[in-house]
């Protein structure tokens, strides 16, 4: 082995056990990357769309950031009225032990109708959700308690995470376009990835630009509906649907079925119809229906099937993380695929432009 080889060999090992050792030194920070790469990745449409007006990438860069804080803080403080309010009426006249003895009312009541002899055991359940309401409860904030303290524990870490996340963000929408059109001029078969990009950008559209569109404009409808039907605290209200449709298998569905299910247990059967319908129209129907075809005739024709695994599957294995790693995973192996087939579609039909049999 000549001394060239023999360079290129340790350089190569030298390499590798630095990357390696980066990645250990920066494990703690992992998933605060992928996040400030999903979020860049989100922002970057509101950022050249500011770019376009301002003509400087700090300032528009800055515009996106504070905007999002402005978002973030008027849904903070949505919560934190919501939860003052409630804290108020819970002191005040209203408790949940109350509901739960109404409900328990309610059911005794009926069962004592229609059914002989229930009232024993209406008596018996009703005894026995006391008990365990007695039980529960305290476990409960004794839980709640433990999470609050590993919480502030662990409360300069969570700074630490989040300013470096902020900073990444900042630095990734202003220099992360000609991040990659650099990588992408050092990388060997330049023209094989630029077809690969150009595969995996409609794919990454449709499964991460059109879904979280999708699920903020159900949060809007929803709190819009809400609001037209006299339910309290509206906005919060969208912004807690908005939440859960981002999660597969759960979306809307679980809120308004909830809410609907709350409100025919306190016999305003009026209101608890109206929101199952309003639910399962506005919430459900239009958003998969209309709403998400129509933003997805932008992107690429992604199968259903692929969309529920990218989002769902992950989510069992890495957690929250898996929203951001799942479609990004499923969506490279597509891009990569579709890549290999116009490949061969490009080579068969120059082959047969020269009449000959098609290499590839």
């Amino acid at each position: 082995m000549d001394s060239h080889r023999k360079f290129k060999w340790i350089a190569s090992a030298t390499i590798i056990c630095v990357a390696l050792a980066v990645i250990y030194v920066t494990k703690a920070f992992i998933i605060t990357i992928i996040w400030s790469l999903f979020v860049a990745y989100l922002l970057y449409p509101l950022y050249s769309y500011l770019l376009r007006i301002t003509k400087s990438k700090q300032v528009s860069a800055l515009l996106t950031l504070s905007l999002v804080f402005v978002i973030f803080l008027i849904c903070l403080l949505v919560v934190l009225d919501a939860l003052a309010t409630e804290v108020g009426l819970l002191e005040s006249h209203y408790t949940i032990q109350d509901t739960a003895n109404n409900f328990l009312i309610y059911v005794s009541g009926f069962a004592e109708r229609y059914v002989p002899d229930a009232s024993q055991y209406a008596e018996e359940a009703s005894r026995q959700f006391e008990d365990f309401a007695k039980d529960a409860v305290p476990k409960l904030l004794s839980l709640a308690s433990g999470a609050l303290t590993v919480i502030a524990s662990k409360t300069v870490i969570y700074l630490a995470q989040f300013f470096v996340a902020v900073l990444l963000v900042y630095y990734l929408l202003i220099d992360g376009a000609n991040t990659i059109d650099k990588a992408t001029h050092l990388l060997p078969e330049r023209e094989l990835i630029s077809k690969f990009l150009d595969e995996l950008k409609p794919i990454y559209q449709s499964l991460f630009n059109v879904y979280l569109i999708t699920c903020v404009l159900t949060g809007v409808i929803a709190a819009v509906g809400f609001f037209l039907l006299g339910i309290s605290y509206p906005i919060l209200w969208g912004i807690v649907v908005a939440v859960f449709a981002l999660l597969p298998l759960v979306g809307a569905n679980l809120v308004y079925a909830l809410m609907a299910i709350y409100y025919l247990a306190i016999q305003d059967y009026t209101m608890g119809v109206a929101i199952l319908v309003f639910g399962i129209i506005f919430l459900t129907v239009i958003p998969e229906n209309i709403i998400r075809p129509r933003l997805a005739m932008q992107g690429a024709s992604i199968h259903p099937a692929i969309t529920l695994l990218s989002f769902a599957a992950p989510l069992f294995v890495l957690g929250a993380v898996g929203i951001v790693v799942g479609p990004a995973l499923y969506g490279f192996l597509l891009a990569v695929y579709r890549t290999n087939i116009r490949c061969k579609e490009e080579a068969e039909a120059e082959a047969a432009l020269e009449g000959r049999e098609p290499v590839c």
